[in-house]
């Protein structure tokens, strides 16, 4: 269940450790993606359920990687405290403070990856810039 509801365009994020699993991503990794964070979930002890929710959201950000971030992007894993920590970084930039807090429009083409994300984990915390965007999702294992 979600504990926090935080989506901070411009979060401050300190880089992710040296010890986190990363994986380079285009259109034909983004089932990479997903088994990367599943097997991560997995490994650290989640049930099924959350496992399930923090790759469903993954892909959703890597997926708008792929459509709005230059067409690649890059994914890393990690856990601390009981907690996994999922980021995807892209070449694009986000402006609206917003994003991923309201509820798209139902006749709406785009629009669902950061908000069925945010809804998904824990907490959603976003870096974005003119070089480009980090966003990091954390899930708590319970």
């Amino acid at each position: 269940m979600q504990t926090s509801r935080t989506n901070r365009l411009n979060a401050d994020l300190p880089l992710p450790p040296s010890r986190a699993r990363r994986l380079e991503f285009g259109l034909d990794q983004l089932h990479d993606v997903r088994a990367l964070v599943a097997a991560a979930a997995a490994a650290a002890g989640f049930p099924p359920d959350r496992a399930n929710d923090l790759a469903a959201a993954a892909s959703e950000l890597a997926a708008n990687s792929i459509l709005h971030g230059g067409g690649a992007g890059l994914a890393t894993v990690w856990g601390a405290g009981g907690a996994l920590f999922v980021e995807i970084a892209d070449a694009g930039t986000i402006a609206d403070p917003e994003v991923g807090r309201r509820p798209p429009a139902p006749t709406a083409e785009h629009g669902r990856g950061l908000y069925i994300a945010d809804r998904l984990c824990s907490e959603m915390s976003i870096a974005s810039n003119r070089s480009g965007t980090r966003i990091r999702l954390r899930m708590e294992r319970e």
